[in-house]
């Protein structure tokens, strides 16, 4: 029988969950920048599904602070890097439906908690 790998698939995402608010607000929006300056949409877009799957392997409460986190990341970027970012997502939603499809639920349930969040998930096509 196979072995499950267990490592970290982003060990950035693994390793700032210990970390408190402020830091990881700080950690996302520098990790999104970063996203965005990937130079193809097609390698912004497998940077961009690392992060989800790490994400996706954390409890639920977790994943949830750490979504929360990164849609007002998100937010206090400029347009145009919120733009790559979504042409990103748009793109991975061809490669792994599922995990976006988990990822947009987490989203929704923000709704109430994280201004805008109506405006995001438009913007994507959720």
């Amino acid at each position: 029988m196979a072995k499950m790998e267990d490592r970290p698939v982003d060990s950035g995402v693994a390793g700032v969950k210990a970390k408190s608010d402020p830091e990881v607000l700080e950690w996302m929006k520098q990790r999104l920048t970063l996203t965005a300056a990937v130079p193809t949409d097609v390698a912004r877009t497998g940077a961009m599904l690392l992060m989800l799957r790490e994400m996706a392997r954390l409890t639920p409460d977790e994943r949830r602070r750490l979504t929360k986190i990164r849609l007002q990341a998100f937010q206090q970027l400029p347009r145009d890097q919120q733009d790559k970012l979504v042409t990103a997502r748009k793109l991975g939603n061809a490669s792994d439906p599922d995990l976006l499809e988990s990822d947009t639920a987490v989203i929704r349930g923000l709704k109430g908690e994280v201004p805008g969040v109506d405006e995001i998930l438009d913007r994507v096509g959720a």
